[in-house]
């Protein structure tokens, strides 16, 4: 495969930004919208046989959904301390994180790639951080394979959350 960058101009600068992408693959010329997105972390935080998951409202979906806490990576921050900082905003708990897989969320059109990490040996933090302000969460624990079922059954319907939940249950950490 050749592939070979033509032309790259941003066409938008934010919190995410946008970039329009001119290449050629194999001959071929195509044209790209791409999001530029910061990397991220998710979070499976394991207490006995539950897992934590967050409720918490999604404009883009318009309806609240369950998912693993999770974050973008702020800047000069590493993946570990923003899994700590996740969990302590969104969950209140700190513990033990080992990393467990790395994934690109929508590598057809948007550059982030996630970190996903177990936490175990959780303990509750007095006062948790202050949330973002489109947070509204509420933590639920569920057992892994009540998680499982809500994956299939269609009460989980986010990706990320999915994904993480279907891989821990095949090769827990």
């Amino acid at each position: 495969m050749r592939v070979k960058l033509i032309e790259s101009r941003k066409v938008y600068d934010g919190e995410v930004s946008m970039r329009l992408e001119r290449f050629s693959i194999n001959g071929r010329t195509v044209d790209k919208e791409i999001v530029e997105h910061r990397p991220s972390v998710g979070i499976i935080a394991v207490e006995d046989d539950r897992i934590f998951l967050v409720s918490q409202y999604r404009r883009a979906a318009d309806r609240a959904l369950l998912e693993i806490p999770a974050g973008k990576i702020e800047e000069g921050e590493t993946p570990v301390a923003a899994a700590k900082r996740e969990m302590d905003e969104e969950i209140g708990y700190s513990g033990t994180l080992k990393p467990f897989l790395k994934w690109y969320l929508a590598p057809g059109y948007d550059t982030e790639l996630m970190h996903l990490f177990v936490a175990k040996n959780l303990h509750r933090i007095p006062s948790r951080r202050e949330m973002d302000d489109d947070e509204d969460i509420a933590v639920k624990k569920v057992r892994l394979d009540a998680a499982v079922k809500k994956c299939f059954s269609g009460e989980i319907t986010d990706a990320k959350t999915i994904a993480a939940i279907l891989a821990y249950r095949l090769k827990p950490i």
